[in-house]
């Protein structure tokens, strides 16, 4: 990747921060460590002069510390020319930290890199340079008309507004004009205050075709290279189902530990499918031939066929106004698949259980989607599984699709049954 090459000095928090931030930007980059800067002459020093002559790129946490560390800043460089870089509020911590931060959210350190591309990009800064952008040219009227400012909802509203362009609702009324003036137009802050619920897919059975996946494999598998066993579907739903992949072989979900050793989801998945093999009647010479076959078959764009509406749907609620995220249980790979598949571009965002080291229906893999989603007020989870998907995500508070396609019986988390994916497009208007 290219890194943004910028003349101004970048004014940061900590250490950590520039240390992340060198991987995308190229330029001078200097932490002011924290509140200490309010007592280091010699670094206020530095900033008012380079400053001066270079112009400041400034971002901090979007936390009340960093904000209090970006007034000051401000204040005591009042004669160099400032570029605010905001990063959105995300709940989590970063891998370093034994505890989250006091607010919970991550700090620029912790920000993903393309998340804060875009936080540049947003701010006029890009591999052009930086530059004034401006989309409209609102006013503190036009705050008020909106209900951005001087209302009883303000509040709510602003909160609303700032999750949907990515920026701390933190900002002073001036700094929050700027921004949304730079971001946004009025038309667009109407359509986010109208707010449509975001969307979160399951993937197998609801995007694609719902059929046994890892059992047509592992049949194949045995039947193309091990014929003279004559082994049965039957034997390898009893020896598979429910007993090989991590969110069966760990039964709280949490998959954490293994995903801490790299590649550590598909080793442990490959210890247990190697004993299966063993208990359909291969010998261990046998099964150690095949059994690393099936993660080339299961993660391939053949072995997930999609619905033949799936891509009408998707873009359809996407022209719509409708924010789509995914949310699957499924192996770590499953973004590089989405983007084989074309299914990337009708997306916002993607949270995988093979990732995160939680499966559904744990409140930990919906919290986890929620916050990289910004926190909707309104969300719907769409899938095929009533007691993953739904009931699921009905505990946490989520409204819900299931698309039924095998004649099943709904329960009291399903608030809404499709038979295919074209229905919903009659629910999301």
């Amino acid at each position: 990747m290219d890194k943004i090459k910028v003349n101004q000095i970048v004014v940061v928090e900590g250490k950590y921060d520039a240390i992340k931030l060198d991987s995308i930007i190229d330029g001078i980059i200097i932490p002011v460590n924290g509140f200490s800067i309010f007592k280091d002459e010699d670094k206020k020093l530095l900033l008012k002069e380079l400053g001066r002559k270079n112009g400041i790129i400034l971002i901090t946490d979007s936390d009340t510390a960093g904000f209090k560390i970006r007034t000051y800043i401000q204040n005591i460089c009042k004669n160099a020319e400032i570029i605010n870089v905001y990063i959105p509020q995300i709940q989590g911590k970063e891998p370093r930290k034994a505890v989250p931060s006091k607010e919970g959210t991550l700090g620029v350190e912790g920000i993903d890199k393309n998340i804060l591309l875009k936080c540049f990009e947003d701010a006029g800064v890009n591999h052009f340079g930086a530059q004034q952008i401006n989309k409209s040219n609102l006013t503190y009227a036009d705050l008020f008309e909106l209900g951005l400012s001087g209302t009883d909802n303000s509040s709510k509203n602003r909160d609303k507004v700032c999750k949907a362009i990515g920026i701390p609702n933190k900002l002073s009324k001036k700094s929050f004009l700027e921004v949304l003036n730079r971001m946004t137009d009025k038309e667009e802050i109407k359509r986010f205050l109208d707010e449509k619920p975001t969307l979160f897919w399951d993937f197998h059975g609801t995007l694609t075709l719902n059929f046994p996946q890892w059992r047509e494999c592992v049949f194949q598998l045995i039947n193309d290279n091990f014929p003279k066993y004559n082994i049965t579907m039957e034997k390898i739903s009893q020896e598979l189902t429910g007993k090989c992949l991590p969110w069966y072989t760990y039964k709280d979900r949490d998959t954490r530990h293994i995903i801490k050793e790299k590649d550590g989801w598909w080793k442990s998945c490959n210890e247990e499918l190697l004993k299966m093999f063993i208990r359909c009647g291969l010998t261990k010479e046998e099964a150690e031939s095949i059994y690393l076959k099936v993660r080339d078959y299961v993660t391939s764009p053949d072995g997930n066929p999609l619905y033949k509406d799936t891509k009408y749907v998707l873009k359809t609620l996407k022209d719509r106004g409708y924010k789509n995220h995914l949310l699957s249980n499924n192996f770590p790979e499953l973004d590089e698949l989405m983007d084989k598949l074309g299914l990337s571009e009708f997306f916002e965002g993607q949270t995988i259980s093979g990732k995160i080291g939680f499966a559904k229906p744990r409140k930990e893999i919906f919290e986890h989607a929620l916050n990289t989603a910004g926190n909707p007020d309104k969300k719907i989870m769409i899938g095929d599984n009533i007691n993953d998907d739904v009931c699921g995500s009905k505990a946490c508070g989520f409204n819900t699709i299931w698309i039924n396609t095998k004649n099943g019986i709904a329960n009291e988390c399903v608030d809404y049954t499709c038979y295919n994916l074209t229905e919903i497009l009659d629910i999301l208007k």
